[in-house]
Formats: C-alpha cells, sequence, structure tokens
C-alpha cells in the first residue's frame, strides 16, 4: 500500500501529533534553528501547505510543541507526586525527587527541552520554565514550612532546593553513566536525614 494512502488514513489530530513529534526529534538533536519548514514538513511526509494548515506559520508550530511538552512533562509530574505519601516527612522531598527522575526516564526529550532550552528556543518556552519553576517552588516552600517549620526564609530555601534538584536533574540527562539514579538519590537522602535529625 502506498504512504499516499496511509497519510490519507491519518486524522488532523493524528498528522498534528506526528507532526510535533518529528519536531521534537530534530530540536531535542539539533535545536530550533535546524527544524525548517521544507525539513519538518519532508520528515513528517507532508507538504509545507499541510503544515501551515496545521499550524498557521513556524512560530504556531514551536509554540504547539512547548505546550505538548509542557502538558506532558506536567501530568507525569502531578500523577506521580499525587501516589507520594506526603504525610511522611523524608517523602515530601526524597520522594519527589525520585518523581521527577522517574519522569525523566520515561521522556528524556521532553525534559531535556525545559532543562536545556535549545538554541532558538521561542519565548513561549521560557515563558513556560517561569511558570512551571514558580510552581515547584511553591511545592518545596510548602514542604519547607510543614516538616521543617523552624527554616529561616523559607521562600529563599526553597529557591537554593530548586536550583539544586535542578543541576542534579541536569546532570542525570547529561551524564547518566556517572550521575546514576542511585547516586542522585543517596545525596539526597542523605542531605534530608541530616536536617530530619536535627529536629529531634
Amino acid at each position: 500500500m502506498s504512504s499516499t494512502a496511509t497519510r490519507k488514513r491519518m486524522t488532523g489530530q493524528d498528522r498534528r501529533e506526528q507532526i510535533l513529534d518529528v519536531l521534537l526529534t530534530i530540536v531535542d538533536a539539533e535545536g530550533f534553528h535546524a527544524a525548517t519548514p521544507n525539513r519538518v514538513a519532508e520528515e513528517a511526509g507532508v507538504t509545507r501547505p499541510v503544515l501551515y494548515q496545521q499550524f498557521g506559520d513556524m512560530a504556531g508550530l514551536y509554540v504547539a510543541l512547548v505546550d505538548r511538552e509542557f502538558a506532558r512533562a506536567g501530568k507525569q509530574f502531578a500523577a506521580g507526586v499525587a501516589a507520594l505519601d506526603l504525610s511522611d516527612p523524608s517523602t515530601v522531598f526524597v520522594g519527589t525527587f525520585r518523581v521527577a527522575l522517574d519522569s525523566i526516564a520515561e521522556s528524556r526529550a521532553t525534559w531535556r527541552l525545559f532543562l536545556f532550552p535549545p538554541q532558538g528556543a521561542p519565548p513561549a518556552l521560557h515563558a513556560r520554565l517561569e511558570e512551571s519553576e514558580a510552581v515547584v517552588r511553591a511545592f518545596l516552600r510548602q514542604g519547607l514550612e510543614s516538616v521543617f517549620p523552624s527554616t529561616p526564609d523559607p521562600e529563599l530555601v526553597a529557591r537554593l532546593l530548586h536550583a539544586s534538584g535542578r543541576e542534579l536533574l541536569r546532570m542525570r540527562l547529561e551524564d547518566p553513566a556517572e550521575a546514576t539514579e542511585e547516586r542522585l538519590i543517596a545525596l539526597v537522602e542523605h542531605q534530608v536525614g541530616l536536617r530530619l535529625a536535627a529536629l529531634d
């Protein structure tokens, strides 16, 4: 059966997802600057008019990718955190970090998009980054105020925890052989254990 016949059976939504998958692959490997209209259309097996019909223009395509991956990462993280027993003090931090590692393992390209913003990234990506980072910092601050109520200036400490956690996740993506999950989790468990011991 011809590829043309196969394309005709694809729904508009399926076609849209396929184009976004192709774009993510290109961006993950080479950055947004490499995702030209001709290249995306060719690798997705569509014409440029189809590309523009689905997304309006390249800016619309970029924003659609950012929004899809932001929603995907948020859904993964929220589902993982929802399954945690947050009544356990160590789970607030260690468990949440495990969730982030699991999410990265499931969708590495998605998380690279946000932890290592590619060259030529659209403003929408940076806006989503600011939005997600604010949510995570608020979560960490609430955890600090619940588990370590005597923490001085929990807002600043939450920012430090967020920056440290982000760097550990970047290490996991950049050098997984060196930054193993076991090694990173052991470090987080140790740091949380020290704080908990100080409360005794």
